[in-house]
């Protein structure tokens, strides 16, 4: 039996065709040269729709790839709602990656034109060169102002300013905008690449509109129209969380920072802005609440919550903002998922690590063993995180092969396990556990315990050889301003923390932890450089467990 509702393809025209309708009374707040400045969502869909009428005059049509090379500035959150919204593909470089790798992700993906921030126009003259060959067909240079348009020697290719292209077609009639088939691809997106070279993941426009939708629930982050939500999180990372979509379809305010995510900077967005949510990863709000403490400030009345996640949040952080009135949401998702999946309040982690959350509806859990096998929820051995739903992968970019197995399970890579409630437990990442004489030390905990020891300010935890246990944990530390590294006392101070073998085996002292180009310590930098015989160990060896591993 066939249903009586009406069919419609869900996708980013709906969002954008929202926006326009709803959102002239919603603030958008961005960076400026140094001042903010204020437009408001209706403002920006209407500038969104011209940008893609534009891009469709300029002989674009659908499936056309189109680059971005910006920060989280007002340019990009246009280019989210123009590009996907007319047909094409969106195509967000990520600006930490090596030139290297992101000449091949245009070559591969045939982009045709690139979209560019003028404050990034020295980064981009770096990877322009390499371009010379590529199908790119016209740089648009975005925020220039009255300055003249950059010259990038090596690349022989008609540079645009972005207002005289907008300047260039009238205001399109918004709500006539038809939906790109909900199936097809709205933006590519590339993982991380802590593991090996990056592979590019293309998401439907029902995975981003699903992705979005989740965020406005009352167990997501709650985003509505009552908010304004500042994204210390850069836009080609996983589409900016999934949030300026989210923004757009609940009728949130923005706030955005452009290409810097320092402290101050923040902060008095937060002030001037009236921001009520904010998310970035826990280095970024470590950084704040130093800034707090430093200038003696505190943080705005209006500011409820922060969403955090890309890596394990650390309980100093945790009670800092509660302690300031603050709620703290944590995430847990990744490229393959479409951003954040799990989403939950930190719970009580005295006894172990505590849950993320709960997934969205529609996403399935399950952690397995070793074998393959499904190991059920509330059962406390922990296995590898794999997922499977409307919004996961089936496959990357350019892949001849599928990355889920034959009922659709793809493999995080996360080692976890399921509550009895559902929710979901991590303990470590498959690629980054400590298999010390075949029992697991989990690097995340053991990295926080480590960064709560006095006079360190941050820690990461790679596997180290040992002839007796195959493995034992290796710290690498930064220390804090003025700090003496002290072994005896760093050591007694964990032993109350954390069981006697998880000791590090030796401790390296580093000024800054090498990191990806996500913001995560890069841990296959540190692996190499151990390796290598790099590390200058401030301790030596250790003597063996005082807990004996099995």
């Amino acid at each position: 039996m066939q249903s009586t509702m009406q069919m419609g393809d869900l996708g980013v025209a709906r969002i954008l065709r929202h926006a326009w309708r709803f959102g002239a009374s919603r603030p958008v707040h961005y960076r400026d040269g140094t001042a903010t400045a204020t437009t408001d969502m209706h403002h920006t869909a209407g500038r969104a729709a011209r940008l893609g009428a534009a891009l469709a005059g300029l002989g674009l049509g659908p499936g056309d790839r189109v680059a971005t090379f910006c920060a989280a500035t007002l340019t990009h959150l246009e280019a989210y709602l123009a590009v996907p919204s007319h047909g094409m593909v969106l195509h967000a470089l990520n600006i930490r990656m090596g030139d290297a790798d992101l000449a091949r992700m245009i070559h591969d993906h045939g982009d045709r034109v690139l979209i560019l921030d003028h404050d990034l126009a020295a980064r981009f003259a770096t990877l322009a060169p390499l371009l010379a060959d590529s199908t790119l067909e016209l740089v648009v240079v975005a925020g220039a102002g009255g300055a003249a348009l950059p010259a990038f020697p090596g690349l022989d290719l008609p540079i645009r300013c972005h207002e005289d292209l907008l300047a260039s077609v009238p205001v399109p009639d918004v709500l006539a905008l038809p939906d790109p088939a909900e199936t097809s691809a709205a933006a590519i997106c590339h993982t991380g690449g802590t593991t090996g070279r990056p592979k590019a993941v293309a998401y439907s426009h029902r995975a981003v509109w699903l992705q979005a939708l989740s965020l406005c629930l009352a167990d997501g982050l709650a985003i509505g129209r009552d908010d304004v939500a500042l994204l210390a999180v850069p836009f080609y990372h996983v589409n900016g969380w999934g949030l300026p979509y989210a923004a757009a379809m609940s009728g949130a305010g923005l706030a955005l920072p452009g290409g810097s995510f320092r402290a101050e900077i923040l902060h008095g967005m937060m002030q001037d802005c009236d921001v009520t949510i904010a998310a970035g990863v826990p280095t970024i709000w470590t950084d704040l609440l130093g800034h707090l403490d430093g200038a003696g400030v505190d943080l705005p009345a209006p500011l409820m919550r922060i969403a955090t996640g890309g890596s394990m949040v650390p309980a100093a952080l945790i009670e800092g903002l509660s302690r300031r009135g603050v709620g703290v949401l944590q995430a847990w998702g990744m490229t393959e998922t479409a951003s954040m999946s799990v989403i939950g309040a930190p719970g009580d982690a005295t006894s172990g690590p505590a849950p993320v959350g709960h997934p969205w509806p529609g996403l399935e859990l399950r952690v397995v063993d070793t074998t393959g096998q499904a190991i059920a929820p509330g059962e406390t051995v922990t296995g590898e995180v794999q997922v499977r739903g409307a919004c996961v992968i089936d496959g990357y970019l350019g892949a001849t092969e599928a990355a889920t197995d034959p009922d659709g399970w793809f493999a995080t890579g996360d080692i976890g396990r399921i509550a009895s409630d559902g929710a979901l437990v991590l303990t470590d990442r498959l690629k980054d556990a400590v298999k010390s004489g075949g029992e697991w030390i989990p690097a995340p905990l053991l990295e926080d315990a480590i960064r709560n020891v006095p006079g360190i300010a941050d820690a990461a935890i790679i596997a180290c050889p040992h002839e007796r246990f195959q493995e034992r944990p290796f710290a690498v530390v930064v220390l804090r301003p003025g700090a003496v590294f002290d072994r005896d006392g760093a050591e007694n101070r964990l032993r109350a923390a954390v069981p006697g073998w998880w000791l590090p085996e030796g401790w390296a002292v580093l000024d800054a932890l090498p990191r990806t180009t996500l913001g995560k310590p890069d841990k296959i930098a540190l692996r190499a450089l151990l390796a290598a015989g790099a590390f200058d160990d401030q301790t030596g060896p250790r003597p063996e467990p005082a807990t004996p591993v099995s």
